[in-house]
């Protein structure tokens, strides 16, 4: 296989990012008194981690001008992504609150983000021209254009834009219940795919977004292939695709096995079986490793092994962002589990 190229340019990550409130404990929010504060957004959290990975990153969001915007700034500037094109002004730092479940009690999100800055940004604020200057790559989501109407029509630009501009596009559905319908993420989607180069879509988006019948049987590699063939037909522009497959075994202990497909064959990992101490961001951290593999490998089974391994690590992280660099996920790739490195 040949490595993606970016012509040397930079991997840009546009998006929200949030404040995230988790009762301390496994409490539920009626019987909270204390939270842990952490930062996260789909994207910062596939940027971040790029950057932990040794690519040249940038973000570009809109922050409100007060400390929780400085905070989120330097944040992302600590993980080493170039914040230099963020912008500051009206609206709030959208939060949510996560209740983490136990055992058999689900984990919950409960958003409180109306009147963020970034939803009340208005698209002549970013100078498309010059983000995009030195870009070889865009990662975006389907958070983002959920999140208004402006926005939705922004995601849409700003990807055809990097079409034009030779920039490669990797978009992950992302897909968000509390935020849109499945019939608006459909017609986003159906807008967007034709201009995607990486697509990050599971057996679940293709049937019950795009609305795409799949013979799903027992055979869950024999489903998922079927069902990335009907898509490259439709979109012959995807490149590559890829997805995982979790089985929850409890609230706190998962089994995790990723694939990617060619155009042709689909590639699978190992299954990693795992206990939980943050699920957040770990499909954030597939994203990331996979792209970094197609970018750095050059054979398709590293490619899923290290994207998995990725995943499987951020779930030993507390936080949204993945804190793992290179040598680390290979470590276990290569190596496997070992007591303590000394």
């Amino acid at each position: 296989m040949k490595k993606l190229d970016l012509k040397k340019g930079k991997i840009f990550g546009f998006g929200e990012i949030m404040l995230r409130l988790t009762p301390t404990n496994y409490k539920k929010i009626s019987q909270a008194s204390e939270y842990r504060g952490t930062y996260g957004g789909g994207e910062a959290n596939v940027i971040s981690s790029l950057s932990m990975f040794g690519h040249d990153t940038k973000f570009v969001t809109k922050l409100p001008n007060n400390n929780l915007g400085f905070t989120v700034e330097n944040l992302l500037k600590s993980n080493g992504v170039d914040t230099k094109e963020i912008i500051f002004g009206e609206g709030r730092l959208g939060v949510y609150f996560f209740e983490m479940g136990h055992g058999y009690r689900v984990s919950e999100v409960t958003y409180d983000r109306k009147y963020s800055a970034i939803s009340l940004a208005n698209r002549k604020e970013f100078e498309l021209e010059k983000i995009l200057q030195d870009v070889g790559m865009l990662v975006i989501s389907g958070i983002t254009p959920a999140i208004s109407k402006e926005m939705r029509s922004f995601t849409v630009e700003l990807i055809k834009k990097c079409k034009e501009n030779n920039i490669l596009v990797c978009f992950d559905s992302n897909y968000r219940a509390k935020m849109w319908s499945l019939e608006e993420a459909k017609e986003c989607l159906e807008e967007i795919l034709p201009l995607v180069d990486v697509a990050f879509l599971g057996i679940k988006d293709i049937t019950n977004i795009l609305k795409i019948k799949v013979n799903e049987s027992n055979d869950f590699d024999k489903s998922l292939l079927e069902a990335y063939k009907i898509l490259k037909e439709i979109y012959p522009n995807i490149k590559y695709m890829s997805s995982t497959r979790r089985n929850v075994n409890s609230i706190n202990n998962n089994s995790l096995k990723g694939y990617i497909f060619d155009g042709e064959k689909l590639y699978s990992s190992k299954e990693y079986t795992f206990d939980i101490l943050d699920r957040v961001g770990t499909g954030d951290s597939f994203t990331a490793g996979i792209i970094h593999g197609l970018l750095s490998y050059d054979n398709f089974e590293k490619i899923v092994e290290f994207g998995t391994v990725a995943s499987v690590l951020k779930h030993s992280i507390i936080g949204d962002m993945n804190q793992v660099t290179e040598k680390e996920v290979l470590s276990l790739v290569e190596e496997g589990l070992e007591n303590i490195k000394r």
